[in-house]
């Protein structure tokens, strides 16, 4: 079943019901949903029919996958790692009920413990993510996913407390979850630049730098790797420090392999020119 929830049609009751049951934030909001009533995707936003495709490619293959993993279980229902594996997937669908008796069976489990923490994190429900958190304290996955979390409402602070067990527990990144994590927390601070002055602001974008700085120097191959220069040109430009940013732009442009990651750096440049032609102009 496919569900569409449109932004002018967002009030009326089977879209607001539907919001509300599949925790829709953005609009346009298109869900896959199973027979079962799980939630196979929830894409955000528009996609043209050439992004579309591949989106629905990956509900088929999911719900095959899904599909699998129910066709072993029914051969082998005691199996600890396939119902794990199950109730996983259930918590990734939404369907809270079926993965709470699994849980309940399983109680030690790791994997399924952390996947109800994230569960939890992505319902706002803090105190029980909370909970979960306080028997896996080291968990650098769900930390990440906490970090993150916090991040989304600019709570720098509570974020810094799990980062840094995860840059402890994880220093070589064999999670793969660090430059992503320095990524967002050097967003989390570049965000607040255009409210700050002084001392502040330049703390702010100190630290922002820094972030960034690390994923470029730590992790080029990461998927953050581009972002990371962009964003960090973009915080030169925040702070006035026109020439840092030419120089970090202008080299992203030069080298990067994504083609819209192209032409957001070249329309920070074109504003760069533009700021620092007015900036002449003041003085």
């Amino acid at each position: 079943m496919l569900v569409k929830v449109n932004p002018e049609l967002k009030d009326k009751p089977e879209n607001a019901e539907a919001q509300k049951k599949y925790g829709v934030r953005g609009f346009p909001a298109i869900l896959f949903i199973a027979p079962d009533g799980g939630v196979i995707k929830n894409i955000s936003g528009y996609k043209p029919p050439d992004q579309f495709l591949p989106e629905m490619e990956d509900v088929l293959k999911k719900e095959k996958a899904y599909q699998e993993v129910l066709a072993k279980l029914k051969k082998m229902p005691d199996d600890p790692k396939l119902n794990s594996q199950i109730a996983i997937l259930y918590l990734q669908r939404e369907l809270l009920e079926k993965a709470m008796p699994i849980s309940e069976k399983m109680p030690e489990n790791v994997d399924i413990n952390r996947a109800f923490g994230i569960y939890y994190l992505g319902k706002n429900q803090m105190e029980k993510a909370l909970e979960i958190s306080e028997k896996m304290p080291d968990d650098v996955e769900l930390n990440t996913e906490f970090a993150l979390a916090y991040l989304k409402t600019a709570k720098i602070k509570e974020a810094l407390t799990y980062s840094e067990k995860v840059m402890a527990k994880d220093p070589e990144n064999k999670s793969g979850l660090l430059p992503k994590l320095h990524t967002q927390i050097g967003l989390a601070y570049a965000m607040q630049l255009q409210r700050k002055s002084g001392d502040e602001a330049a703390e702010l974008a100190k630290n922002a730098e820094m972030h960034f700085q690390k994923v470029i120097d730590m992790y080029p191959k990461s998927d953050e790797y581009e972002h990371a220069q962009y964003y960090l040109g973009v915080t030169y430009m925040l702070n006035k420090q026109y020439d840092k940013a030419t120089e970090v732009l202008e080299k992203l442009t030069n080298h990067a392999t994504n083609e819209q990651m192209k032409l957001s750096a070249n329309n920070a440049l074109q504003r760069i020119k533009q700021l620092s032609g007015e900036s002449e102009t003041d003085n």
